[in-house]
């Protein structure tokens, strides 16, 4: 087997990704355009430039948002999932070609399949949990310096209006919200699949163990989707080496 690593599905999420950021730059320039329209003064000619550049900031996010969330995000997922019963199985779903995506010589089975879905958990839960930390990070800053400003008397109305806006119309606080679920699920999913794998017995009941990990894997998948959460690729690449050595380790201390 070759030693290098392939996995032809990673581009389905580049251009998902690249999506992504300019959602998230649309949306920061959009809340900037808010406050700056506030203090602008009484120009109305660039009153009215700075009107027009805010709708068509809006409108571009409106669609890159929902061309991220509504297709891109969609088909990468789905490709993954595709690769996921391929690479389980042992069966050709698709064109797309992995090696060493997945850590495991389990042969083809629903044993493999439930190992891959525990390695997938073990990265994911760390992903997410390096990730939720810059969001915490992000929303303790917006409240604190909403807190100063309500408590400064000379704040006027309209930028606190802004900024109550801000934080609950937008998708700032729900992505943390989000982020935070789908990290506690990650960890879940995790700790059901290393409780089945370390209760295992030679002399289990076959369809008993079939129906857990497909249950699992399903809730797994369910959890992607119901997110709509795209994992960082940055974060996964630093985490990469030391996470593939904690997963070397629980395959050894569970034998599978």
């Amino acid at each position: 087997m070759s030693t290098q690593r392939v996995d032809t599905v990673e581009k389905y999420f580049k251009p998902l990704l690249t999506s992504d950021k300019l959602s998230n730059w649309l949306l920061y320039t959009s809340i900037v355009l808010s406050f700056v329209l506030l203090y602008v003064g009484e120009s109305a000619t660039l009153k009215s430039i700075l009107n027009v550049f805010f709708i068509v900031v809006t409108l571009l996010y409106f669609a890159a948002s929902n061309v991220t969330s509504l297709y891109l995000a969609r088909r990468a997922q789905n490709k993954r999932m595709t690769h996921l019963i391929s690479n389980s199985f042992g069966v050709s779903l698709d064109d797309e070609e992995t090696n060493l995506y997945y850590n495991n010589t389990q042969n083809p089975s629903v044993t493999r399949l439930g190992i891959n879905v525990f390695e997938n958990s073990l990265f994911s839960k760390t992903t997410a949990s390096r990730m939720v930390v810059g969001e915490r990070i992000k929303i303790a800053v917006y409240i604190v310096l909403s807190v100063v400003l309500i408590i400064n008397r000379n704040t006027s109305l309209e930028l606190l209006a802004i900024i109550a806006q801000t934080l609950l119309t937008t998708t700032i606080l729900t992505n943390l919200i989000k982020l935070e679920i789908i990290r506690h699920g990650f960890e879940t999913i995790y700790d059901a699949c290393r409780t089945l794998f370390l209760n295992r017995s030679v002399n289990a009941n076959a369809e008993l163990f079939t129906g857990q990990v497909l249950d699992i894997v399903m809730k797994y998948e369910i959890l992607k989707a119901s997110m709509g959460i795209n994992l960082s690729s940055g974060i996964f690449h630093k985490i990469n080496a030391e996470t593939t050595i904690e997963w070397e380790k629980v395959k050894r201390k569970l034998e599978i």
